[in-house]
């Protein structure tokens, strides 16, 4: 049974002080919206062990006016930030809110739940294991973990490919809100000239592949010498979406391993990831890749 403290005793690690700074910060700066830091503070009231509050302990917490509670409560239940319970006479964090948070969870957690999956991927394949995200016309790579083999990719945190012709920046296109997709597009086709209609079919073929198959591929399109293969990691909406690649020498990579062999564990790896950051009925379905 949970233990109900006092008005008091709930108050008091949030007491020192915390409009206080507000305040200060309020005086000194043109920039700040008095009313919206005001309402940010009161979401900043619930916690996990005091995650259902009325309005003498929000007014305790934040140092605001009950009346001042009163008004910003109703307006952020009215917003769906806040949910109120009539019986108990108490607020607790609403559905926007509780998205915002997952949005901040999945941007934040997903290159720490990817990179020791892909550390094993990498070792056990000996190929070059990526994670990036879109930065305007390029993917940009935020983790990087190099295979064993001989001759590898020099691709680091930090590094850029094309979003058109290499794996990494199919996949991101194939799942990319439509809207987007067109955007990016029209900005990519004065750029190719009159290569223009190999490197679309490139894009739409890929667009195909992901939704029959789960993942993309891409032999010899970015550079003649490279194979590569991609797999969308699926995010809360808002959140910033990241796409796990293996690549490596064509030599060594056949376009049949890439397949039947390296899309399985890349598709699980993403799974995996999604599992922790979505909720079970927004996980997509498995994909088996046609063999």
């Amino acid at each position: 049974m949970k233990t109900r403290l006092t008005p008091s005793e709930r108050a008091k690690p949030r007491q020192a002080g915390q409009m206080g700074d507000l305040s200060l910060s309020d005086g000194n700066d043109s920039q700040i919206v008095s009313a919206l830091a005001r309402g940010l503070a009161l979401l900043d009231a619930f916690t996990r062990r005091d995650s259902s509050l009325g309005n003498a302990e929000l007014a305790e917490r934040t140092g605001l006016t009950k009346s001042t509670v009163s008004r910003l409560a109703y307006t952020l239940t009215l917003q769906n930030y806040l949910s109120f319970d009539p019986r108990l006479r108490e607020y607790r964090l609403g559905p926007r809110a509780i998205r915002l948070g997952a949005v901040a969870f999945a941007t934040t957690n997903v290159r720490a739940l990817a990179l020791p999956l892909m550390q094993r991927l990498a070792a056990g394949s000996h190929f070059n294991v990526g994670l990036g995200t879109r930065d305007e016309l390029q993917m940009v790579y935020t983790d990087a973990v190099e295979g064993a083999a001989l001759i590898a990719l020099r691709l680091f945190p930090g590094s850029r490919i094309p979003i058109a012709t290499s794996a990494m920046g199919r996949a991101y296109l194939a799942t990319c809100p439509a809207e987007e997709r067109d955007e990016i597009l029209e900005r990519l086709r004065p750029r190719y000239g009159d290569d223009w209609g190999r490197i679309r079919k490139g894009i739409d073929d890929a667009i195909a592949e992901q939704e029959s198959l789960g993942y993309c591929i891409s032999i010899g399109d970015w550079q003649k010498d490279i194979s590569g293969i991609a797999v969308p990691i699926a995010a809360p909406a808002g959140a910033m979406r990241y796409v796990l690649n293996l690549g490596g020498p064509a030599y060594a990579l056949a376009e049949q391993q890439l397949r039947e062999k390296l899309a399985p564990e890349l598709i699980a790896i993403a799974r995996e990831v999604e599992a922790t950051l979505l909720p079970d009925d927004t996980v997509p379905n498995p994909v088996t890749p046609a063999l």
